[in-house]
């Protein structure tokens, strides 16, 4: 296995070894107001040959699924991406995988054995060569227009801009939306970081940002790493969301990329972690604090007075 950026010989998997220990340092964000892209920057690559757009994808073990999705990256209408996979599969399913490298826009980082997706996604943003990134869990999937849509809107909306959100649509035999709490367009921050507060409502795939903003970002919380990526966006900067059924989410798959004993966890993480972030930012989460204890007191009453 090569170093970073080794290319290996002729007709092999080019493999890259990242370095999970190095991780960045949180970035003072006001030392970096956002450049808006001119709308020629949104369509072609213009920054000495590195992608606009670095697309991180962890994955254990699914190479069916993995094709699936990277398909439709490669089906995308934008095309000046690059799409970093982070596998940690058994031998027979890293063959598979491999051999769905068909294009040199593909990287492949390796990830230690039996790693959480949380460092995996810390590992690809470290390593991202795009200006944007986003993440694509590998039972997940785009629609065909989703890079070029956030892209629009990173490249016309003034302002500080530090997070665009698209619909995720959930399928298990019937397919639901994502519930969402804002219309479409611009949202000022913080009020994103405080409706995330009180509930997740933007998938881990249906995210992106600037790479820039998402180096530093703890995700050391495994299955809560986009949830709080997001929630710490939602702090610095406004959001954006975009009302159109860009990223499908496959409840039906087998062994999710965040694993069922972590997901029954799941309560007493988001618990641990609201907590942490009122700690850090009483300004920003006080008063979504209170109005949860207050609607979990009110919901009490009300099942008392029906019982």
């Amino acid at each position: 296995m090569g170093s970073l950026g080794h290319e290996e010989s002729p007709g092999s998997i080019k493999n890259e070894t990242a370095d999970p220990s190095s991780q960045s340092k949180y970035m003072d964000r006001n030392r970096h107001p956002l450049t808006v892209l001119s709308q020629s920057q949104a369509n072609t690559s213009q920054h000495n040959g590195a992608p606009e757009v670095s697309i991180i994808m962890p994955t254990k073990d699914r190479a069916v699924l993995v094709k699936r999705a990277t398909d439709s990256v490669l089906n995308q209408s934008f095309e000046d991406w690059e799409l970093i996979i982070l596998d940690d599969s058994s031998v027979q399913n890293k063959k598979k995988i491999a051999e769905l490298r068909t294009d040199s826009r593909i990287r492949f980082l390796s990830r230690p054995s039996n790693s959480s997706v949380a460092l995996a996604r810390t590992i690809g943003v470290d390593n991202a060569l795009g200006k944007f990134s986003t993440f694509l869990d590998s039972d997940d999937y785009y629609s065909p227009k989703r890079l070029e849509k956030h892209l629009q809107v990173w490249s016309g909306t003034k302002g500080r801009l530090g997070l665009s959100w698209d619909v995720c649509i959930e399928s298990n035999g019937d397919s639901k939306l994502m519930n969402q709490p804002f219309r479409p367009g611009i949202v000022a921050r913080p009020r994103v970081a405080r409706q995330l507060f009180l509930g997740n409502f933007i998938h881990a795939s249906a995210g992106f940002t600037r790479t820039e903003y998402a180096r530093g970002i703890d995700f050391s919380w495994n299955i809560l790493s986009d949830w709080l990526l997001f929630m710490r966006l939602g702090e610095k900067f406004d959001g954006y969301f975009i009302n159109e059924p860009l990223t499908f989410r496959d409840l039906g798959a087998e062994d999710r990329v965040a694993n069922q004993f972590a997901l029954r966890f799941f309560y007493t993480q988001s618990l641990s972690l609201r907590r942490r972030l009122l700690r850090s930012n009483p300004k920003v989460y006080f008063l979504p604090w209170v109005a949860r204890d207050l609607s979990r007191v009110i919901n009490k009453v009300k099942g008392r007075v029906r019982a």
